[in-house]
């Protein structure tokens, strides 16, 4: 029960996220899928329909981590029934982050101003470049459109591979690196206000993945067995960067590696098994999202939004024939 012999009431989250903790400690360390699962199955003994029911690892991750400026009260009591509470004890800890909301002064930090539009290349005739800069915003919009539409697929049916990298691939390949940047740290900007703040530190594996997809193909990935290796050396620099968040949130990044990460870490250790888990979910997906976004990028060669184009943007770009046309 939280904080009985306390003379006044603690209001602040990081103390509820600590007591929060000691109490999964005390119920058995339970890992927070279970106690997603645990959660899930109380509400759909209430009622609720499966799908309505059921409830990310992450979310129930965010509960228990500190620096939050908000969190779900009614979250915070089925947590503490899930960890063994009863009823009275769990009202108790529901009303303890209601406190704790009811504390927090109104002088909340003044979002980031957002990244500004990059300026589209030279003008190629006149009255061309309001068309080229409203097809680049264009192109930047749908491709982080097509990470989110990804990610929401994979969550929707549980996949074993990410798919949010698609459409910074795609910026990658069209338009550069840069901007393949810009598109993946928009999409976990907006990842983290939609599906949780966990989400924004994983910006820098799409930051890597947009770098190396972006000089690569450029630089080195002129055929498609070149592509491939490419993409699978995004892969592995992707699970470099991947794995020390993988660690910072304890194996908990909301992906169905994270089962993986849990079987194998006392045998491994967290590191080694965040590494193990990662990499070949990473190839995989990497692969598959490098050649969907080549499909993509391809269909906005037309347009010739930056030269030159990449020779596998090129129409028989990769082909023996062109090989021997680029050497001639």
């Amino acid at each position: 029960m939280p904080n009985e012999g306390a003379t006044e009431p603690e209001v602040s989250f990081d103390v509820l996220a600590a007591d929060l903790q000691r109490l999964r400690r005390e119920a058995g360390d339970i890992s927070y899928a279970e106690i997603a699962a645990r959660i899930a199955a109380r509400r759909e003994s209430e009622g609720m329909s499966a799908g309505a029911a059921r409830i990310a690892r992450s979310t129930v991750f965010d509960v228990f981590r500190p620096g939050r400026r908000r969190v779900n009260a009614d979250l915070v009591r089925e947590v503490a029934l899930a960890l063994g509470e009863d009823e009275q004890s769990a009202a108790q800890w529901r009303q303890r982050s209601l406190d704790a909301r009811g504390s927090l002064t109104a002088d909340v930090p003044a979002a980031p101003a957002p990244a500004p539009t990059p300026v589209a290349p030279a003008v190629h005739g006149p009255g061309e470049g309001a068309l080229r800069v409203a097809l680049l915003v264009a192109v930047l919009v749908g491709c982080t459109g097509l990470n989110l539409f990804g990610a929401a697929v994979v969550r929707r049916w549980d996949l074993p591979i990410f798919l949010d990298m698609i459409g910074t691939a795609t910026a990658a390949f069209a338009l550069g690196p840069w901007y393949g940047a810009l598109v993946g740290v928009t999409t976990n900007v907006l990842g983290g206000i939609i599906l949780g703040p966990e989400n924004v530190l994983f910006a820098v594996v799409n930051v890597t993945g947009a770098v190396v997809w972006g000089y690569g193909i450029r630089r080195s990935a002129r055929t498609i067995p070149r592509f491939v290796v490419l993409n699978v050396a995004v892969a592995f620099a992707c699970t470099l960067v991947a794995v020390p968040v993988n660690v910072l949130y304890d194996g908990n990044g909301g992906h169905l590696s994270d089962a993986v990460i849990a079987a194998m870490r006392d045998a491994e250790g967290l590191w080694a098994a965040a590494f193990s888990a990662n990499l070949p979910v990473s190839v995989g997906d990497k692969v598959i999202a490098g050649f969907l976004a080549l499909a993509c990028a391809r269909l906005l060669g037309p347009f010739r939004l930056r030269e030159p184009q990449p020779p596998l943007l090129v129409p028989g770009g990769g082909s023996p024939a062109h090989r021997t046309r680029m050497t001639a």
